[in-house]
This record gives C-alpha cells, sequence and structure tokens, in this order.
C-alpha cells in the first residue's frame, strides 16, 4: 500500500498496491508508474498525485509535467512521438492523474487519444542522431 498524503475509500488510484506494479519514478507529491490496462499499446504510464485532489497548484503539475516527459522519453524511445494527455476521459476523474501513452493506431483507444486534448507531444525525433 502506498502511504499516501490524503486518501480517499474507494479510490483505485489511493488503494494501489505498489508491489504489484512497475513504478518508473516516486516522490513524496508523484508516482509515475505503468497502467494496468494497456489498452493494445507497447506502453502506458500514468503519473499520480499522491493526494486525492482533483486538481493541484501550477507550479507542483509544471513539475510533474517535466517529470513525466522526461520519464515518457525513455519509456517511448522505440517510437517517435508519443503524448500526454488531459483527464477529458478519465474514468477515475475525483483524483488527479496523468496519462502518457504511444500513438499506436492499432491501439484500443486511438480514436478516443485523437479525440483528447493533449498535455504536450513527446518528441524522440528530435535529439536522434546525436
Amino acid at each position: 500500500m502506498v502511504n499516501w498524503k490524503v486518501k480517499a475509500l474507494n479510490c483505485p488510484l489511493c488503494e494501489l498496491d505498489l508491489s504489484k506494479e512497475k513504478i518508473y519514478h516516486e516522490d513524496a507529491t508523484f508516482i509515475v508508474l505503468r497502467t494496468e490496462n494497456l489498452k493494445g499499446h507497447r506502453e502506458r504510464i500514468m503519473m499520480v498525485s499522491k493526494e486525492h485532489v482533483h486538481t493541484i497548484p501550477h507550479k507542483v503539475y509544471e513539475r510533474g509535467l517535466d517529470i513525466l516527459s522526461t520519464i515518457s522519453r525513455e519509456v517511448f524511445s522505440y517510437t517517435p512521438k508519443a503524448v500526454i494527455m488531459d483527464s477529458t476521459f478519465a474514468t477515475i476523474s475525483d483524483h488527479w492523474h496523468l496519462v502518457a501513452t504511444d500513438l499506436d493506431p492499432k491501439g484500443e483507444d486511438f480514436h478516443q487519444i485523437l479525440a483528447t486534448r493533449w498535455v504536450t507531444i513527446v518528441d524522440n525525433t528530435i535529439n536522434q542522431g546525436k
């Protein structure tokens, strides 16, 4: 079980058992882990706030986005571009989190990815060849 700062009962993100998860990053504010359902993608990760809150302060959001972007460049190094999406279609809407995914057109949620606002594009073509 995670030692959450603020936890809610019956929230799947608050009740994560990290011993069963692939963790890419953890600090006092965030956890970055592989999503339970890859939805047909080779990789799909999410950043979760350790507080059960719907929104987080802007400076905390920016720091989290920097962390998730850096990790995404490594996790999605197999593809030219990946995206970090907002929570438009989130199944858990009362706990702040972001999802990053590749743009595989064979993914179960590809059309949903195209319909979702992208927070940022992770472009792995920028540093190729260096």
